[in-house]
């Protein structure tokens, strides 16, 4: 009897045949017990997350009916007040770095070399397209006596506040409006005096 006849299947197929279906039908039990036991993990989590979310929607809050603020970004900081009958700092102890906002040429060196003449500490000088008015004073929140050294010495000048700014240094930006500064005599002398107390002290 020849080997392809002892081969047979008794349904015509080979022994080979039946051996590679039956390892396909394993393999595909197998990825299908896998299959299985990932879907059951992933159920047991997500039940389980489920559980928690309503523990916590259940929970009663400390105060009811009271929405909790959020704060985004940084806390703003607010204006470092100064005490009672405070007096502008001493031009030694500003440093002022000043912004030409005009169409006048070398306008911020000139200003510089002026107010350094009345003993302030000078930055390089600039150019901003930031100015309005006569000039405005930029300071940051413990800036404030700073600031108020260098309005004495201009004429017409506003303060701004910049709450991101830090120290007592300030800049001093140039308008269109922008004349001069003040009599030395009188800025000196107006340096001997009280503060205004801002807004919000």
């Amino acid at each position: 009897m020849s080997s392809s006849h002892h081969d047979a299947h008794p349904y015509g197929r080979s022994a080979d045949d039946v051996r590679r279906r039956d390892q396909r039908l394993r393999r595909t039990r197998r990825m299908r017990a896998i299959q299985l036991t990932i879907f059951s993990l992933l159920a047991v989590v997500l039940v389980a997350i489920g559980v928690y979310a309503v523990g916590e929607l259940r929970e009663p809050s400390a105060e009811p009916g009271v929405i909790s603020p959020k704060s985004f970004g940084r806390d703003p900081v607010e204006l470092t007040c100064p005490e009672p009958d405070a007096v502008p700092l001493p031009p030694g102890d500003v440093t002022v770095t000043v912004m030409n906002g005009t169409s006048r040429g070398g306008l911020a060196g000139d200003v510089s070399e002026d107010l350094a003449g009345r003993g302030f500490v000078l930055e390089t000088p600039g150019n901003t397209g930031k100015a309005s008015g006569p000039a405005t004073i930029v300071h940051g929140p413990d800036g404030y006596l700073a600031a108020e050294s260098v309005r004495v010495q201009v004429q017409g000048a506003q303060l701004s506040l910049d709450t991101a700014r830090e120290g007592t240094g300030v800049d001093l930006l140039l308008g269109d409006g922008f004349t001069g500064l003040e009599d030395e005599a009188t800025a000196t002398a107006a340096l001997e005096q009280p503060v205004t107390m801002p807004e919000d002290c």
